[in-house]
């Protein structure tokens, strides 16, 4: 078999595959994952019951489904369609201000700042602005977002949100971390942290009757941990 037709072949099933979770993603979202038949998807799809099978199951397709849904976010290509809460609106409007990098914070990472150091919570809101778009997304599909947590736990797969998209995420955090004078290695295990924190955050949420408000201070009270501890010179 020639290497163009097993590319072509790829081509093909990737499309399909494509065409499956973006079918499952309208479904999902119109009637919730209860509600989404595998056979509703490959009528969608217009391919059969077994490919939509060959691709994954509902748990499979949902966490594959998330897994765009964050990538769309993390890139700004996707735009939460809840509003915010004021808070959160607040908080969003705070960030977007503390978007450019910004100079050393008195005891932050120095027993020294820059003469024209942004106050630390304009820092923390900045970091806490790179997690909102997420935060409200989840909260403007609470149910969908707790049967996605749940089918976490149940998918035997390797979700890029425990791969790819936790390192792009991480770099993000990482690089804001540095520019306001924390040590490289410091900033690379603060985000880390940050992210376990928030995805412990998301799955506490869809276990509970947290609010969007109450996870975003929970959030807000981790990036405060991890921008005003001392680091050592």
């Amino acid at each position: 078999m020639s290497s163009e037709h097993v590319q072509s072949m790829t081509g093909r099933r990737l499309q399909t595959e494509e065409k499956i979770i973006s079918a499952a993603a309208d479904l999902f979202l119109d009637l919730g994952f209860k509600k989404t038949t595998v056979r509703a998807i490959a009528k969608r799809a217009e391919v059969s019951v077994g490919r939509v099978m060959s691709a994954g199951d509902k748990d499979i397709l949902l966490v594959k489904c998330y897994d765009r849904w964050i990538g769309r976010l993390q890139s700004g290509t996707y735009t939460p369609t809840r509003p915010a809460s004021a808070k959160t609106r607040r908080m969003s409007a705070m960030a977007s201000a503390a978007t450019n990098p910004v100079p050393e914070t008195p005891g932050v990472g120095s027993r020294r700042a820059a003469p024209n150091a942004h106050p630390t919570s304009a820092v923390q809101s900045h970091l806490v602005g790179i997690f909102l778009p997420f935060l409200e997304f989840f909260a403007s599909h609470e149910d969908l977002s707790r049967d996605y947590a749940a089918a976490l736990m149940r998918a035997h797969s390797k979700p890029q949100v425990f791969e790819t998209l936790a390192d792009d995420l991480q770099r993000q955090l990482s690089s804001s971390l540095i520019s306001i004078g924390i040590s490289e290695a410091y900033s690379l295990a603060s985000a880390a942290a940050l992210y376990d924190s928030y995805l412990g955050i998301l799955f506490r949420w869809a276990a509970s009757d947290m609010t969007l408000d109450d996870a975003t201070e929970a959030l807000s009270r981790t990036v405060a941990f991890h921008t005003q501890l001392r680091r050592p010179v």
